[in-house]
């Protein structure tokens, strides 16, 4: 790599610092969103399900450039509140993956084999420790592998937070290149980045899964 890299080495790290954070936050919370939603929809919640299904349509529907300026221009709008480009950006990533994961997670929980319940009702349980003991883990354990291309897909989307000039690593990247202007070196450091970050996500993701999922 160019010296460009190397002078410009701290303004590039705290580029990545802030796209593993906004990942990591994004991931957690879409994660949460993704696992209420799949199960409301499981369950059949009179309502609420038919709300969630909503959620999942519009948002799979819809680019995320658009969710993205949605939650930075039109929420505060329409709700009369301030907010930030970093925490738009977190609200429209988790929002975003959570509809995905939502659907990801609801085929788990559906492949679950209704004898498997029934023989876990018939020993005593309640539905809702069916659920918590039996239901969630296996589901989940059995589509370890598209959630984590979920994840994968959510870190290399943050580069299009810098749009709304979040200063993620593709953010400071381009700032670095309109001052040098030399792309093909900043531009293949960021995709190195970008690749490393994305393997070890993949690798981690494989580790899971050997060790978690579920043996038929």
């Amino acid at each position: 790599m160019h010296d460009v890299i190397f002078v410009n080495r701290d303004f590039l790290a705290a580029g990545l610092l802030a796209t593993l954070q906004i990942s990591a936050i994004s991931i957690v919370c879409g994660t949460l969103i993704g696992a209420i939603v799949a199960l409301v929809r499981y369950l059949r919640v009179p309502f609420a399900s038919r709300f969630c299904a909503l959620y999942v349509g519009l948002i799979q529907g819809a680019p995320l450039l658009v969710v993205l300026l949605f939650c930075y221009f039109a929420l505060p709008a329409l709700f009369g509140y301030t907010t930030t480009a970093y925490w738009a950006t977190v609200l429209s990533f988790s929002v975003f993956i959570g509809a995905y994961l939502a659907e990801d997670i609801r085929a788990g929980l559906q492949a679950v084999s209704p004898k498997l319940i029934q023989a876990a009702l018939a020993s005593g349980l309640t539905m809702a420790q069916v659920l918590r003991l039996v239901v969630l883990p296996i589901g989940v354990r059995s589509v370890i592998p598209p959630i984590i291309s979920q994840y994968v897909r959510l870190i290399k989307f943050t580069s299009v937070a810098s749009i709304i000039s979040v200063q993620e690593l593709t953010g400071n990247a381009l700032l670095v290149n309109a001052r040098v202007f030399e792309p093909a070196t900043i531009l293949s450091f960021v995709a190195i980045v970008y690749l490393i970050v994305c393997q070890a996500v993949s690798l981690f993701g494989r580790w899971l899964n050997a060790r978690f999922a579920v043996r038929t």
